[in-house]
């Protein structure tokens, strides 16, 4: 088990970092390798809504289906009920002096292969969360959000 947190200051104020990244369904736009996440029997984002997220990585697709545990305009969470690599995690929003410090929090469990290569597995991806957090802000500093 390991536990990815990075932090992104984005010139935004937290109702727009909130609006954008708070929204699951906007993942692929600013997540490596989400190809598609959507919402299950829902239009908006709730607590105990069902996502399903199809990931592309290392020339494998995978799917993941999460249950979002919280969604209030400072704080996302969610859990995973199925997928490759058990997980959970939580999308802070906090107004700081520059906008919003968006902090994104991730808690694997990697089982089988996965956990025999657990450190490398982690390193990989840690960069790839900072990775996505400079996208996101670049993106909605950018404006391109509201495309």
């Amino acid at each position: 088990m390991f536990t990815v947190i990075v932090s992104e200051d984005i010139m935004r104020s937290p109702a727009e970092v909130f609006a954008f990244a708070g929204d699951y369904r906007n993942d692929p736009a600013w997540r490596t390798g989400v190809v598609e996440m959507v919402l299950e029997g829902a239009n908006s984002p709730a607590v105990g809504v069902r996502t399903r997220e199809t990931m592309r990585s290392m020339g494998r697709t995978a799917v993941t289906v999460a249950e979002i545990t919280a969604f209030v305009e400072s704080r996302t969470g969610f859990r995973s009920i199925s997928g490759p690599v058990p997980c959970e995690g939580t999308r802070d929003f906090v107004r700081n002096s520059s906008g919003t410090r968006m902090t994104y929090s991730l808690t694997l469990r990697p089982k089988g292969f996965l956990r025999l290569i657990e450190p490398l597995f982690a390193a990989v991806f840690r960069n790839q969360v900072a990775g996505d957090m400079r996208r996101l802000k670049r993106l909605l500093e950018a404006g391109r959000s509201k495309d």
